[in-house]
């Protein structure tokens, strides 16, 4: 008998939980499940971080400015891969020499350059070692391999 006026008692409070009023929102124009929405403006229209990007009214800010803990990713003062490349095909440029293929592997930066006319194996060492120094400076966080092609 206890066990069927506990299980009555337990269906009473799960069919209690069905139990909505219906008639009108529970929320007004302005509003949205957490309560007053800022973003909206008069017009129940989202102006801020939703659709409307571009009329977004940040002045610029990013997250990072928002939070000192995120990491800055504002591409200010960021270097990648590409940038690198440019600057390995004019130091090759600046040496006199066409720059060939450059691809970066984690720390290591492998140059192709090519020269113009033949060289001795003395005159080739030379300049592999003239144009790796070169690179290096200019370059410091690569370890680079350089070859004629």
């Amino acid at each position: 008998m206890k066990k069927l006026i506990l299980l009555f008692i337990l269906a009473v409070i799960i069919v209690s939980g069905c139990a909505q009023d219906n008639a009108e929102s529970t929320y007004e124009k302005n509003q949205d499940r957490a309560g007053q929405d800022l973003n909206t403006a008069h017009d129940g229209v989202r102006h801020g971080d939703g659709p409307n990007f571009a009329r977004d009214q940040d002045d610029g800010m990013t997250m990072t400015d928002q939070n000192p803990n995120l990491l800055n990713t504002d591409n200010e003062n960021r270097n990648n891969f590409s940038q690198d490349v440019q600057k390995a095909k004019e130091v090759i440029a600046d040496a006199g020499y066409d720059p060939g293929s450059i691809w970066i592997n984690g720390g290591e930066m492998n140059v192709t350059a090519e020269a113009q006319g033949r060289m001795t194996k003395k005159e080739r060492d030379a300049a592999l070692k003239a144009l790796r120094n070169k690179l290096t400076r200019a370059l410091p966080r690569y370890d680079i391999n350089v070859d004629f092609e």
